[in-house]
């Protein structure tokens, strides 16, 4: 009896120390980026500044923080002037620059990654200047620019080569008492950087935007963070960061307080053809609308997926999520949806994943009917978002 006993203590003890062993060698895993060290010159407001207290704040700087806390990393912010920052970034002094306009010669140099949101650059002039953002109009005048931004490359190859002066200026806050005090006759600048820096200020009462919106590919469409190409996982997690807060609406409370509702433009119409030459688009675009053609729920092989209802609905919401993806965009910004099912005894299945899709609070308007439908599937989705 006394042996047993004594087997049983000795059985339970080692079991014991297995069990502790057990929790000791499996931590809960890391994240690989412990630290992001981002680069960036406090002197853009309301993108990046000092307030006050000394604190850096602005919209690139409460993304940033986001992205980083997404990625369960800690953000250090690296001031280096605009001008010199891809230098420093490929020297190492930091990981990623935030922010930078994505152009093609840029490309060249490193990686970005999705556009932050879009970007709009316009000649500001004295009212009463009656100039023009042409070369025509701007011959023998004085167009100020930040050195080393995309609007510098702009005006000196398309400008500067057809009789325009163009001068350069390490800081906003110089170029803009060079615009004051008449020592230039305009600048080209970022919209809403002039907007805050001067055009809704006292002193900026006599200027204004001269002429309409400058396109051009050495412009870019919009903003985005460099990178080191030697260093494209850190890219893909930035990115992978950034539509996880698309997707929950929290990228969209960020910069809706810095950016408000997107100007309104004449609409244009853009295409995307539907694979194999079928006689439709898979997307439409026009404006800020896209209208993206109806989905079933097929693999990267255009085969259906195995599992029913429920798994034919996730598949053809990952496939709009794919869409959406490829505009820079998340699913909280889808606005409506049509689905179509073979059978409405599905219903209530296709109902709990498709909910799971979209926050609680953020859920697409939506027409639900039956039909037969190609390759036998059991559901079809289309959506309209806006971009």
């Amino acid at each position: 009896m006394k042996t047993s006993r004594r087997l049983l203590a000795l059985v339970t003890f080692f079991l014991t120390l297995l069990s502790a062993a057990g929790c000791a060698v499996a931590p809960a895993p890391e994240s690989p980026w412990r630290e992001i060290r981002f680069g960036v010159e406090a002197d853009v407001p309301p993108f990046e500044y000092r307030n006050a207290q000394g604190e850096l704040v602005g919209l690139n700087i409460e993304l940033g923080n986001a992205l980083c806390a997404a990625l369960d990393a800690r953000c250090v912010w690296v001031e280096q002037p605009y001008a010199t920052n891809l230098a420093a970034l490929q020297a190492g002094r930091f990981d990623a620059i935030m922010p930078m306009t994505a152009t093609a010669a840029r490309r060249e140099l490193v990686d970005f990654t999705h556009d932050l949101y879009a970007l709009q650059s316009r000649l500001v002039a004295p009212k009463g200047s009656n100039l023009l953002p042409t070369a025509q109009a701007l011959r023998g005048k004085r167009v100020g620019v930040l050195a080393g931004t995309s609007r510098e490359a702009f005006a000196l190859t398309r400008w500067g080569t057809q009789g325009v002066i163009v001068r350069s200026f390490g800081l906003n806050t110089d170029l803009i008492r060079s615009l004051q005090a008449g020592e230039i006759d305009a600048t080209l600048q970022n919209t809403v950087e002039i907007s805050e820096a001067l055009l809704n200020t006292a002193e900026g009462a006599a200027f204004a935007f001269a002429g309409p919106t400058v396109v051009d590919d050495m412009l870019g469409r919009g903003v985005a963070i460099a990178t080191r190409k030697t260093n494209p996982d850190l890219t893909a997690a930035l990115n992978e960061a950034l539509q996880r807060m698309k997707d929950s609406g929290e990228y969209a409370a960020i910069t809706e307080r810095y950016l408000g509702a997107a100007p309104l433009e004449p609409a244009r119409m853009t295409y995307t053809p539907a694979e194999g030459g079928l006689p439709f688009s898979e997307t439409v675009q026009v404006g800020q609308a896209l209208y993206i053609s109806g989905k079933l729920g097929l693999d990267q092989n255009g085969r259906l997926v195995p599992g029913g209802i429920r798994a034919e609905t996730a598949q053809a919401l990952e496939n709009i999520r794919g869409v959406l993806m490829a505009k820079g965009i998340g699913m909280d910004r889808v606005a409506q949806c049509r689905v179509i099912l073979a059978d409405l005894k599905d219903f209530a299945q296709m109902n709990s994943v498709y909910a799971s899709y979209f926050q609680a609070d953020r859920l697409p308007a939506r027409t639900t009917f039956a039909g037969k439908l190609l390759l036998n599937a059991r559901i079809e989705i289309e959506c309209m978002a806006s971009l």
